[in-house]
């Protein structure tokens, strides 16, 4: 959307004084984004990351990318980087030790985890099996999340599957101590192991160690080019008749199912927020339209919103007494929708996201993060729209996963890029928009009466 027209909505819905506020606000926004950096050494690893995954075989080219970053940087400023305390005060369960304590009594293993909110739920659950099979007695499970902290914090909670949580900035250089240790982006992939820690304290580990290290020797594209290599390993999952949840379950080893079994909790007061917001016992359907922080409101994966506001006309005519909440991150990357009743965009935080995808009785929404935490949360029904992502691979059973026919198949990591442009060129990706919003509304429509019969 145009900035024009995005100022043009605004001023109609909430009139100048918001309007003007609002825009002098986001632009602040954008001036502080562009001349400050608040940790360049993070942002130093951030750029060697990406462009690893980028261009893994043109390391030339990654020093030339860096050169114009770090000529960039010169002329911003800096602000000093924040230490974590020595210890964190209060008793909260949720907030991590910040340090090690790691003995020489237990067997001690650190997980690395990648990616988003979705990736989270996942390694969590992962994790939670690779606990359940082999115990809590000698063993010290760490947690070490690579970006999107607070998602962590709100997921893991130390005391009880896991024992510490940390961010990965500033603890690298520990990785080294851990008697196993292992990174998981779509496949666990050990990095460090001390066979005879393990062989002492729990042998019955060694085995799975040994099952990890012989799929990456069979596989390893997936480990030498992560990131680029992701569509070939959903496609190997389909054919061998598996789900994104199960994927790091390498030969099915830990017992891996669709079904979410980590114990996700709520750590805030479910029914006062919603009385809050004027929605406890009454029924509502949650909208999200968002992806990736790293892509914009145009991201391929992303169903029209002109699409979204013909949807929520119809809901609004059929169901009169359903109340629709939109949900999102940001204005910018989540774009405003025609004739919501509640508008969160930008006032949630994760523990009140979790309220409300547990209590609607609908979710509407593409391939992503909130899909994933409703299945985590209450596996109840989500109406999910998918583009260049493949509903055989991601998509849950209790879901409606519906997917137009514009494009024969899903183009995931096809080329590089494919998240931001459609690689065929055209400016609404055919995947999407031959999902028209009719044959959405009859797949609600079935959703709800379905529901109700129950």
């Amino acid at each position: 959307m145009s900035l024009f027209r995005r100022f043009w909505r605004c001023l109609k819905e909430n009139g100048l004084r918001y309007t003007l506020v609002h825009m002098w606000e986001r632009w602040g926004r954008w001036v502080r984004e562009k001349t400050v950096m608040r940790d360049y050494y993070g942002g130093v690893r951030g750029q060697i990351d990406r462009f690893q995954k980028e261009y893994p075989a043109r390391p030339k080219r990654t020093a030339v990318h860096m050169v114009w970053w770090n000529v960039k940087a010169l002329f911003k400023r800096h602000e000093a980087p924040r230490r974590a305390p020595a210890k964190r005060a209060g008793p909260a369960k949720s907030a991590p030790d910040y340090r090690l304590t790691l003995t020489k009594d237990e067997l001690n293993i650190g997980f690395l985890l990648n990616g988003g909110l979705g990736d989270f739920l996942i390694e969590a659950n992962y994790i939670y099996k690779f606990r359940e099979r082999y115990g809590w007695d000698h063993i010290r499970i760490d947690v070490f999340a690579h970006n999107s902290f607070s998602a962590a914090q709100s997921i893991f909670r130390p005391g009880s599957v896991i024992d510490g949580l940390y961010p990965e900035e500033g603890y690298s250089g520990r990785f080294r101590d851990y008697d196993l240790f292992i990174h998981i982006s779509r496949y666990p992939d050990v990095k460090r192991r001390q066979l005879d820690r393990i062989a002492e304290l729990a042998p019955e580990i060694v085995e799975y160690v040994f099952l990890c290290e012989r799929f990456r020797a069979e596989n390893d594209r997936f480990f030498s080019k992560p990131g680029i290599t992701d569509g070939q390993s959903a496609m190997l999952s389909i054919l061998k008749g598996i789900k994104r949840p199960q994927q790091p379950d390498v030969y099915g080893f830990l017992g891996v199912t669709e079904r979410y079994e980590y114990p996700l909790g709520i750590y805030a007061d479910e029914h006062g927020y919603l009385a809050e917001l004027g929605l406890d016992g009454r029924p509502f359907i949650t909208l999200h339209r968002g992806c990736d922080t790293r892509y914009s409101e145009n991201s391929v994966k992303l169903w029209p919103v002109r699409y979204y506001d013909i949807l929520i006309r119809l809901l609004k005519e059929r169901y009169p007494e359903l109340i629709l909440v939109q949900i999102g991150v940001s204005h910018d990357r989540c774009l405003d929708m025609e004739g919501i009743d509640l508008d969160l965009v930008e006032q949630t935080n994760l523990e009140q996201v979790k309220i409300l995808l547990k209590h609607s009785v609908l979710h509407i929404d593409g391939e992503g993060g909130m899909v994933h935490l409703r299945h985590a949360l209450c596996a109840q029904p989500s109406v999910v729209m998918f583009g260049p992502t493949s509903p055989e691979f991601f998509g849950y059973e209790e879901n409606v996963n519906l997917r137009g026919k514009g494009c024969d198949i899903w183009c995931e990591w096809a080329v590089r890029g494919w998240m931001e442009k459609c690689l065929r060129g055209c400016a609404v990706p055919p995947c999407m928009a031959s999902l028209v919003p009719e044959h959405v509304f009859q797949a609600v429509v079935k959703t709800l009466e379905r529901g109700r019969d129950r």
